[in-house]
């Protein structure tokens, strides 16, 4: 079974800026949104999914479509051995599309599709090759009020919240946070520990510290290591 992880926070909080230190020879990265990742060397370093023959390169792909992304998962699941890191960036607006494409149908049913489309493409990413990484991009949402707040990974609709829970299905869910130094230029770290009011979570022991550099494969490598009971 592949290794999913979410890594989850409000824009601007270095989320996507952390996949600067992944290798682009075994990562590939879908894009749910055509904005450009803003990493170092991004064209140069990750090209559109091609085919020549029986061949598939690149390791770039941009779609918001439910269909389209499974395609591009199985494709780098079976016919892509060296990616070991798969990302799905921003993948809050596969949501986000489908429900304004819908817009104007009428009736509840539509909402229980999406509902459905998005659980079962996360319970699918569960089931890959078992030396995959799959890392989950996601903004946050206040499911609570101003004054009692409670973030959790962002969604849309109720069916989502009250039947399944999706910040359940992750054992990591890794926050992104900018954290206020005093100085001009706050500090951009990453979050490995629940809060009193998130979901924010790893397994007791994985990581040593509640706080980490903003580093998407310090986070991949810390958990494979600790899962695979590699000294830390």
């Amino acid at each position: 079974m592949s290794q999913i992880i979410a890594l989850a926070g409000f824009s601007g909080s270095g989320k996507s800026s952390s996949l600067k230190y992944l290798d682009p020879e075994t990562t590939f990265i879908i894009s749910c949104t055509p904005k450009q990742l803003s990493i170092p060397g991004f064209r140069k370093n990750y090209k559109k999914l091609a085919k020549d023959g029986d061949n598939w390169y690149g390791n770039w792909y941009f779609t918001n479509k439910f269909d389209q992304i499974e395609k591009i998962i199985t494709i780098v699941n079976k016919k892509m051995p060296n990616i070991k890191t798969l990302v799905l960036d921003d993948c809050n607006y596969l949501l986000s599309e489908e429900t304004m494409s819908r817009a104007f149908e009428k009736g509840y049913d539509k909402h229980n599709e999406i509902a459905n489309h998005y659980y079962y493409f996360i319970l699918n990413s569960m089931t890959l090759r078992d030396d995959l990484n799959v890392l989950f991009i996601s903004h946050l949402m206040n499911d609570g009020t101003d004054i009692d707040p409670h973030y959790k990974l962002y969604t849309v609709g109720k069916m989502l919240d009250t039947k399944v829970n999706i910040d359940g299905l992750f054992n990591y869910i890794i926050y992104a946070e900018k954290l206020d130094n005093g100085n001009d230029d706050p500090d951009f770290k990453f979050r490995t520990r629940p809060g009193v009011n998130d979901t924010c979570r790893s397994t007791a022991g994985c990581f040593k510290e509640k706080y980490i550099e903003p580093n998407a494969k310090l986070v991949i490598d810390t958990i494979n290591k600790f899962e695979n009971g590699e000294e830390l």
